[in-house]
């Protein structure tokens, strides 16, 4: 999360510490389309990869029961500044036709060349250009860094509410996509080094510049930064653990550390919330007067600090491995990584209450919600992660109640009606005396 400085530490006074109905799967039977994705990217940059231009192409299959006529892309990050910025454009479309952008050009509709029918596949084909602009921020240049955050098209998903066409949210997140396949290939000058989601696969080098070809299965969305990286490599139980800092921003004594917490993370939350899924993980530090941090697939953009590094890589689970809607239900992502990032270094403190900003807000309100109210938004930090602290001294074995949460909705996309079943299973073997109703009526979490 991007401002997670700004709200642990605002919020964290709202956290009093003191010593002293059941509900049905939400996801379970829920169809989200389209699916199986595959992308394939090829992008050439400028010298300091500011500027991306090249090809997209993403095969996908129509998983739900009814045919599509339409789809939607999403290009997250024109939200930042809005149409006149052209920060993503799309052109040359084949395999369908564009049918009008909305949303601050963040959403373009996308007529098929034919209507694709149930289970059938389609391919769509495009020319992309990538034009970041100076922000210190998931998507812009600051300090000799190109941040590429949400920068490919990406399809958005239709389930049981339709097609999910959230507007872009700069205080937070409003992603909510599947997990898809990528190959993605950069070409750079060669000394630009550019850390990516997903395994490099190839490197081929023509003179002064140099194509990586990266690979990535099961992934939610792509990312990738840019600079003349210096970069430090270590391993979590078998997980390759990349650091990637600049000297004018990060000594490499933060670099040295940072590695080390990163590590620590990375074991920590592999014992405790089940295996990652992935073979390596990249942190690309953005200088301790950053943006605080941001969670992509297998790489995350952080500030140096222990919790801001421990966050990101929580939310490699919490969000990446067990996806949500960022948009309707912040608080599945956000309250489960703030909780977890405690863990690796002594735990989150007992937390008996909250102080909720409001008498409206919610623990599970929405982006919209905070959209209105933004001062509101620590709610799903750290009330989300008191309520979870609580759970946990309640719990003989709360671990393992996240542990089979995890595991049933692994690469799937969870609902707040899922972790409360989870509870409640756990509860009936482990606290017989659980009032589900009320519990969840004291966190403000009465809706599923």
């Amino acid at each position: 999360m991007s401002r997670i400085a700004r709200f642990l530490m605002a919020g964290l006074a709202a956290c009093l510490v003191a010593s002293a109905g059941i509900a049905l799967p939400a996801s379970a039977t829920i169809t989200r389309a389209p699916a199986s994705a595959r992308y394939r990217v090829h992008l050439t940059s400028d010298r300091q990869g500011h500027t991306w231009t090249g090809t997209e192409s993403v095969t996908f299959t129509n998983t739900s029961n009814v045919g599509m006529q339409t789809v939607w892309l999403r290009l997250w990050s024109n939200g930042v500044k809005g149409c006149g910025a052209h920060a993503i454009t799309v052109s040359q479309l084949t395999g369908g036709t564009s049918a009008g952008m909305i949303l601050k050009c963040t959403a373009l509709r996308v007529r098929l060349a034919e209507p694709l029918a149930a289970h059938h596949v389609a391919t769509l084909t495009m020319h992309v250009r990538i034009q970041l602009f100076h922000r210190n921020d998931r998507f812009g240049f600051n300090g000799g860094i190109a941040f590429l955050g949400t920068a490919l098209p990406t399809l958005a998903v239709r389930d049981d509410h339709g097609w999910n066409l959230n507007p872009f949210v700069d205080i937070g997140e409003s992603f909510y996509s599947v997990v898809s396949d990528y190959s993605v290939t950069l070409e750079t000058p060669s000394w630009l080094q550019t850390p990516a989601t997903g395994v490099l696969q190839s490197t081929i080098t023509h003179g002064s510049r140099t194509e990586r070809t990266y690979v990535a299965h099961q992934v939610r969305d792509f990312e990738w930064a840019a600079a003349r990286f210096h970069h430090l490599v270590g391993s979590a139980d078998g997980t390759r653990v990349h650091v990637w800092y600049l000297p004018n921003l990060v000594t490499a004594a933060q670099a040295k550390q940072a590695r080390a917490d990163a590590i620590r993370s990375m074991k920590t939350f592999s014992r405790d919330f089940g295996a990652y899924p992935y073979p390596e993980v990249d942190v690309v530090l953005s200088g301790p007067h950053g943006f605080g941090g941001m969670e992509y697939p297998t790489i995350v953009f952080a500030d140096p600090r222990q919790r801001t590094i421990s966050h990101e890589l929580a939310h490699q689970w919490f969000y990446g491995i067990v996806g949500d809607d960022q948009f309707r239900e912040p608080w599945l992502d956000e309250s489960f990584a703030t909780w977890a990032s405690a863990l690796p270094f002594g735990g989150f403190p007992p937390c008996a209450s909250y102080r909720w900003p409001n008498a409206k807000v919610r623990l599970n309100s929405s982006m919209a919600y905070f959209r209105r109210v933004p001062e509101a938004y620590g709610a799903v930090y750290v009330g989300g992660s008191c309520m979870l602290s609580q759970l946990n001294d309640r719990f003989g074995a709360f671990l393992a109640v996240l542990r089979d949460y995890v595991a049933a909705d692994r690469l799937g996309v969870a609902r707040t009606g899922d972790f409360k079943h989870a509870v409640v299973n756990a509860a009936r073997v482990q606290l017989p005396g659980f009032d589900p109703p009320a519990f969840w009526d004291t966190w403000r979490l009465n809706h599923p």
